[in-house]
């Protein structure tokens, strides 16, 4: 860990001073190479692949088995890769014509740019757990309801999580993260995987405009996630219970406890998954007093 942290202020140093497209080329040298897996899931992710516009990825005839055993030493950038380059109201064009890589996770294919986003492999063992959690597959089907669920995720990033909640059979999954960037990968690796997605630009909506179509499985907001209890209040008559939240900040997310316990379907309740940071001694006061922190909002 040392001598990683010992490289990283020289190479931080060296991005700071290149031309953007000199920075491009070094993320897909970076790209292009064979790097080692730092840790296991239950699928190893296919080998990172550039697309330059539009949606592509591994193709649905590629033999998942073969991809697998392909990618065992491969991975992309981690996740707490250094954002180098940060363009807040990019156009479609810049969206085009950006570098984007991909893989394919635990069955589902994940995209982002780079240079703009972090890698959603810091969250690949959380998103494995998901599809085989008996509290959603329990409830992704409300007898009372029979309209299933919603899950909702407060910081989605380009979806490492929100994507799962989709694989594991959630009906309509709701993302919300400021970064457009993170977004769009979202946007793409839906597409992808076959779901239909619907945008929402936050400072260019309002509320009225934003309807709940029976097609669309995942809408996804550009706009930070304490904003999402006013959404879905608006939206609670048309969607299917909120039964599961994801806070999703690192290295926590107590800000938005409060919010998750607010869009929470009230009668029936749910599931908050909740990120924290503790050393290994403090897990299990942590989370106590995590819980009770829940318990009063």
């Amino acid at each position: 860990k040392r001598q990683i942290q010992h490289h990283m202020e020289p190479w931080s140093n060296l991005l700071s001073n290149l031309e953007p497209d000199e920075i491009e080329s070094i993320y897909l040298a970076g790209c292009d190479q064979r790097l080692s897996y730092p840790f296991q899931t239950t699928e190893p992710p296919s080998t990172p692949q550039r697309h330059d516009s539009g949606v592509a990825g591994v193709s649905p005839e590629e033999d998942d088995a073969k991809l697998a055993q392909r990618s065992n030493d491969v991975s992309p950038p981690q996740e707490h890769s250094i954002v180098v380059c940060k363009q807040e109201q990019p156009t479609q064009d810049d969206f085009d014509n950006a570098a984007w890589v991909s893989t394919k996770q635990n069955g589902v294919t994940h995209y982002w740019a780079p240079r703009y986003t972090a890698s959603p492999h810091g969250n690949a063992s959380h998103s494995a757990r998901m599809l085989y959690m008996s509290s959603l597959k329990t409830s992704t089907i409300t007898k009372s309801t029979r309209k299933g669920c919603t899950a909702v995720d407060l910081s989605a990033g380009s979806g490492a999580i929100a994507l799962n909640y989709a694989a594991a059979g959630v009906q309509k999954v709701l993302c919300w993260d400021a970064n457009p960037w993170s977004i769009e990968g979202l946007r793409r690796g839906a597409i992808k995987n076959r779901w239909h997605v619907q945008v929402y630009h936050g400072d260019r909506i309002q509320s009225k405009t934003v309807k709940v179509s029976s097609k669309t499985r995942v809408m996804a907001f550009v706009e930070d996630g304490e904003k999402a209890s006013s959404r879905i209040l608006g939206l609670r008559n048309t969607l299917p219970p909120v039964r599961h939240v994801t806070c999703g900040l690192a290295p926590t997310s107590r800000n938005l406890h409060a919010v998750a316990a607010a869009v929470l379907d009230p009668k029936l309740g749910g599931w908050i998954h909740v990120h924290e940071t503790y050393r290994v001694e403090e897990v299990v006061y942590g989370a106590n007093k995590t819980r009770a922190e829940l318990e009063a909002v």
